[in-house]
């Protein structure tokens, strides 16, 4: 029997922004702003990953960028709901849990890259039967905007917001 199609893909516009929605197996959905780069992309059955590199001008030009991963692992008994949520509730050394949207478990951190500052959030969540983990990280450069921390944690807020489960639409 022929695999049928896993990962579906559709565009659709709010507030004059395109978005592309994708479907992961069926099990869990999320949104992207259009203009997002897809930096990496895999998917098996058990795990699915996608990488995006987030527009910002003050990175042009340099070897640093603004990205989101993120993890689908599919949680199929009691053992890997178990490590799921074991990752879940670490962190990493240094990182301080912080509340961002609710649902969610999530930590954040300052890490160096080269010479570059970058801020890093990591955060949890079991959909129905997988097991969903986000990164975002970006860098502080001379030329972000003051106020882009704030920028990009809405963008983190609006992103964690569109994961959900997989709801198939009547015909």
């Amino acid at each position: 029997m022929r695999a049928r199609l896993l990962l579906f893909i559709s565009v659709w516009a709010a507030a004059a922004t395109d978005y592309v929605e994708l479907t992961v197996f069926e099990r869990i959905k999320f949104s992207v702003p259009g203009n997002w780069l897809v930096i990496a992309s895999k998917s098996t059955p058990e795990k699915t990953v996608f990488g995006f590199q987030i527009p910002n001008a003050a990175d042009q030009g340099t070897a640093d960028s603004s990205n989101l991963s993120i993890i689908s692992s599919g949680l199929k008994d009691a053992h890997d709901r178990e490590t799921f949520e074991k990752k879940a509730s670490s962190t990493e050394e240094g990182a301080m849990e912080k509340k961002l949207v609710e649902g969610w478990r999530c930590s954040t951190l300052t890490a160096m890259q080269q010479s570059t500052q970058y801020v890093v959030w990591d955060c949890y969540r079991a959909v129905g039967h997988c097991g969903v983990s986000v990164r975002i990280a970006w860098p502080h450069l001379p030329k972000n905007p003051a106020d882009y921390d704030n920028r990009m944690e809405a963008v983190l807020s609006d992103f964690l917001t569109s994961v959900g489960p997989f709801k198939k639409q009547s015909k």
